[in-house]
């Protein structure tokens, strides 16, 4: 798959002019609760999610926003999955990506303790997902695999790219892979690296993407992280002829813990922490960008 340089131009700024500007949604209303227009989803600890205080990392302006799983953290459906989950959910009324249409998301990502694993005791945790509906499967979403796993080497271009890079943080089409029954050769919708966990534990990671989540040969899916570009997909995303609003969803979603249960019974699983900030959704990379946006002084999410 190529990648292919962003270009900007005069036309680019006149096209953010033209369009609803960038809606930010992250206004505490309290401690302990969700930013204004996300609920928690799954996630009743108290631990599960809060805003930094002290010293712990801020990527920009005066604080960010934190998450913890521990073991057991579960609610409704994932205790008896089994899955346990740290996570909010952008409200659908507040999205503007839709199926068909241009859109970009930007946001800062930091590793606080998360650890890379080998495949057996991988449990896939997701660091964020864009959903049609709540119980199918996310469009795509970043999702932590284990160390060698998928078929990086011999999978279909027209989906994977192939790669040797030892990036365990990887972005993968989930809905396209239901849909579609992909297997190995598919490389089961993973489709990109993005960065290695362990290698950016304390760190800032920077994620930009860009998409229009169509359902038919003119989708894309572009991501670029601390400025490089690392995912250039072309093809469908939706699988299910959805019309309506797509629904973000980050945090830390333990998405697969039978691999440690069977590797470790009886053993907790570890405990895991990272950090988001200026998450922002828009209509060009310049109302999303943290990079971009830090160098135009523009007023950070808080």
């Amino acid at each position: 798959m190529p990648i292919r340089p962003m270009l900007y131009c005069a036309a680019f700024w006149a096209l953010a002019a033209c369009v609803p500007q960038v809606q930010n949604f992250a206004q505490p209303r309290a401690a302990q609760d969700a930013p204004r227009g996300y609920a928690r989803i799954f996630s009743p600890a108290a631990h599960a999610f809060r805003y930094t205080q002290g010293d712990e990392p801020v990527r920009l302006g005066r604080r960010a926003e934190r998450f913890e799983l521990q073991d057991g953290d579960c609610g409704g459906s994932d205790c008896t999955a089994p899955r346990y989950r740290s996570e909010i959910r952008m409200e659908t009324n507040r999205s503007i990506a839709r199926v068909g249409e241009d859109v970009w998301f930007g946001w800062s990502f930091h590793n606080g303790n998360i650890a890379s694993a080998p495949k057996a005791l991988s449990m896939k945790p997701v660091f964020g997902q864009w959903k049609t509906n709540g119980a199918d499967p996310a469009v795509f979403r970043i999702v932590q695999i284990g160390k060698g796993e998928g078929n990086w080497t011999a999978c279909d271009t027209r989906i994977c790219e192939r790669s040797r890079a030892a990036a365990d943080v990887v972005v993968q089409l989930d809905a396209m892979r239901a849909a579609s029954n992909w297997g190995t050769v598919q490389n089961f919708g993973y489709i990109c690296k993005l960065f290695d966990m362990q290698d950016n534990r304390g760190k800032w990671v920077d994620i930009v993407v860009n998409t229009n989540f169509a359902d038919d040969s003119t989708g894309y899916l572009r991501v670029w992280v601390n400025g490089g570009q690392r995912c250039d997909y072309e093809g469908p995303l939706v699988a299910d002829g959805h019309t309506g609003p797509i629904s973000h969803r980050r945090g830390i979603f333990a998405s697969y813990t039978a691999r440690w249960d069977r590797q470790k019974p009886g053993t907790p699983k570890p405990t895991m922490v990272a950090y988001y900030d200026e998450f922002i959704q828009g209509r060009s990379r310049e109302d999303v960008d943290p990079k971009l946006r830090e160098q135009l002084r523009r007023r950070a999410v808080d």
